[in-house]
This record gives C-alpha cells, sequence and structure tokens, in this order.
C-alpha cells in the first residue's frame, strides 16, 4: 500500500488533549495531523466540567460551547450535606464534550493542522527517524507520533510504552427533566455526593438543556453501576425513568505511578492514554490539556534540535504530577476505604477542610496542600 502524506507530527485522538496540542504544534509551523477513529461530531462519556485552571490553559475563546457557568457548589457525604456555599466567580464552566472537541478541532484545522476522522490507527514501526503509522484509510509516515487514543491506549502499546495506573469505573447519562422548573432549581450549581454508592461519589452537572448525572465508583470491579445511578437520581428526586438518555459507562485511568513511561525517543502520549487524571473526582480535562502543552514545547524543541529525544516529557510530567498523585492516591483510598471516618474528620474541621477539598475540585489548589493539612495527613501517616 502507498504511503499517504508524510507529517512532521500525527496525533491520533481527537479530544481536548490531541486538538489542543495540534493547535499548538501548527501555530510552532509543523506539519501536523490529527487523525480520529469516530466521525466529528460525537457523543464523549464526560461530566464535561472545566475547572478554573483548564480554562486558563485555552489560548482562545470558547463561549460559544459553554452551556453553564456554576457559581454554587454542595457537597454532601453518606446523605449528610458539608457544604453549600454560592460564590463570586464561576468554580467550574459546564461544556458538552461533542460541541467543545469540535471547537478545539476547528481551531487547530485553522492554525493549519490537518484532520482526518473516521480513521481508525492500527500499528506503527519505526524505520530510521520515522515512523510508519498504518491507518484504516491508508499508511502515514511521520517523524514523531502521539498517543491521545485514551485508556487502553494502541499507540502505548505499538510504540512500547507503559502506563502504570489504576483504573475507576463511571456510569453517567443525560437527563431531560419534563418539567423546565426542576432544571432551574440545578442550574449554576455543581453537586457532589460521596457515598451514594460502595467507594464512590454521584454528581450533577447542570447544561443549557439537560444535566448531565453519573455515579463513580473507586472499586475495580464495581456491580451495579447503572441501578446505582437510577438510584441516585431518585434520591435526588430526579426519576431517571423515560427521562435519561445516552446511558454511558467508561473506565477512568488515574494515578501514573514512577514506573510508567510516557515518552519514547519519537513517541509520547497526553491525556487519558497517558493515564492521568484526579484519583477523586475523576476529571481529567485538565491534566490532558496541560499535558499537550508541555509535549508541544518538547516537541518543538525536539525538532530545533534543543531535545535529542522526546524522553524530556517523560521527566516533566513526573517532575509535575507525580507528588500531587501519589497525596491524591492516599487520599482516596483513606478518603473511600473509610467513608465514615472521613465524614467525621470533614465535620471536625467543617470551617476549613470541605472548602479546601472544592478548591482542589476547582483547581485552586493542590491535593499536597489538602494533605498537608494535620487533620488528615496524621491519620493517612498512621493507617498508609
Amino acid at each position: 500500500m502507498p504511503y499517504r502524506n508524510q507529517h512532521d507530527v500525527i496525533i491520533v485522538g481527537a479530544g481536548p488533549a490531541g486538538a489542543l496540542l495540534g493547535y499548538w504544534l501548527s501555530r510552532n509551523h509543523l506539519s501536523t495531523l490529527i487523525i480520529e477513529k469516530k466521525t466529528f461530531p460525537r457523543y464523549k462519556p464526560c461530566g464535561g466540567g472545566l475547572t478554573r485552571r483548564a480554562l486558563a490553559l485555552l489560548p482562545f475563546d470558547i463561549s460559544q460551547a459553554v452551556e453553564d457557568c456554576t457559581i454554587a457548589a454542595r457537597v454532601s457525604m453518606l446523605g449528610e450535606v458539608l457544604l453549600e456555599k454560592h460564590y463570586d466567580e464561576p468554580i467550574i464552566t459546564m461544556v458538552m464534550r461533542d460541541k467543545l472537541d469540535a471547537m478545539l478541532i476547528e481551531k487547530a484545522r485553522q492554525a493549519g493542522a490537518a484532520f482526518s476522522d473516521g480513521t481508525a490507527f492500527e500499528n506503527a514501526t519505526q524505520a530510521g527517524d520515522t515512523i510508519v503509522v498504518d491507518t484504516t484509510r491508508g499508511v502515514y509516515k511521520t517523524r514523531v507520533l502521539v498517543g491521545a487514543d485514551g485508556v487502553g491506549s494502541r499507540v502505548a502499546r505499538s510504540c512500547g510504552l507503559r502506563v502504570n495506573c489504576k483504573h475507576m469505573v463511571a456510569v453517567e447519562g443525560e437527563l431531560y427533566p419534563p418539567d423546565p422548573l426542576v432544571l432551574d432549581a440545578f442550574r449554576g450549581a455543581v453537586h457532589f455526593d460521596f457515598g451514594v454508592l460502595p467507594a464512590g461519589y454521584g454528581w450533577i452537572f447542570p447544561k443549557s438543556d439537560h444535566l448531565s448525572a453519573g455515579v463513580m465508583s473507586y472499586l475495580k470491579k464495581p456491580k451495579g453501576m447503572r441501578r446505582n445511578l437510577f438510584a441516585y437520581l431518585n434520591a435526588k428526586g430526579l426519576p431517571a425513568e423515560g427521562t435519561l438518555k445516552i446511558i454511558r459507562g467508561h473506565r477512568i485511568p488515574y494515578g501514573t505511578g514512577r514506573k510508567s513511561s510516557v515518552a519514547g525517543s519519537r513517541s509520547l502520549l497526553v491525556g487519558d492514554a497517558a493515564g492521568l487524571a484526579d484519583p477523586i473526582t475523576g476529571e481529567g480535562i485538565y491534566f490532558a490539556l496541560r499535558q499537550a502543552q508541555i509535549a508541544s514545547r518538547v516537541i518543538a524543541g525536539f525538532f530545533t534540535g534543543q531535545y535529542p529525544s522526546l524522553k524530556t516529557y517523560d521527566r516533566r510530567i513526573r517532575e509535575e504530577f507525580i507528588r500531587d498523585m501519589i497525596c491524591a492516591r492516599r487520599l482516596g483510598a483513606f478518603f473511600y476505604g473509610f467513608p465514615k471516618l472521613s465524614r467525621g474528620i470533614l465535620k471536625r474541621r467543617s470551617d476549613d477542610l470541605p472548602e479546601s477539598f472544592l478548591a482542589v475540585v476547582s483547581g485552586s489548589a493542590s491535593y499536597h496542600q489538602l494533605f498537608s493539612l494535620k487533620a488528615i495527613g496524621r491519620r493517612l501517616m498512621r493507617r498508609f
């Protein structure tokens, strides 16, 4: 089969990481192709919450994709409300992933990137300074290959990269209440309800004409996730029968460890393919965007001769994320493993702990800072 167009960089996957990386690389005048197995626009199961720090990484306006800006938060644990507060600024900006991803891809195309959807990656082989990429639409050649192809990345397997992480399981759907007053009651607010299922939580995120709702479990093989979602919604006064649409389940990778290798000489991983997501909430968009930013700088440095290979990316990911991931994994194991004890600690420190946790969720604080709080830190050090 003859080779298709040759590119400096081929990115496999058109989620936020792949699309934004394509944008930055094209702005750096690198010939970039983004391939995506699905046909755009496509539905993507995701809560669709952009934290403040995630928004700060976007170099252009995305207001056309915004569904809601939440200025209130409600956090409960085991049925008891621990925090209910209004804020002066949005804490999480709500989007639908099909609209956001399509907008990011369009920005990448406007910057000069080529885009081929309905194109699935099959295999890659390296021959000298060239990588030959086999897809369902032909064979391509590139000097750098990026895996932005999600959990169980085929690029990672093909390039010999290793992701050492664990997985959470989430089931979510889009809820369309027939009574508009029900939707109005949830506008402008995020709901996090911990303990509504074993080792997990439920969430309600408002969108322009519906609610995104889901449940997530920290357990390796949770049972009855769909049933737990329906029970959670009923408990929230949101009967799901007949109003919950597009129910999807998916795995969320979290806590990439020290044994991971997310970059080789001419290949690297971003987004879920790299195994980075929040070990407590499962939020991954910020990590995807930040990895894309780091990757763009390393790849640009590789082409200018600043770096002999892309392995610098692996080191930078470790330096920036590993410490916080370790703290978050310990907190997650404690938080979900001992829910009653965790609720007791949160209640006793109700003046600052729930607020500190929400600061981490919104992206204005780190898990390392939360971990350092003595009320949590002392207990964790005894148990883990």
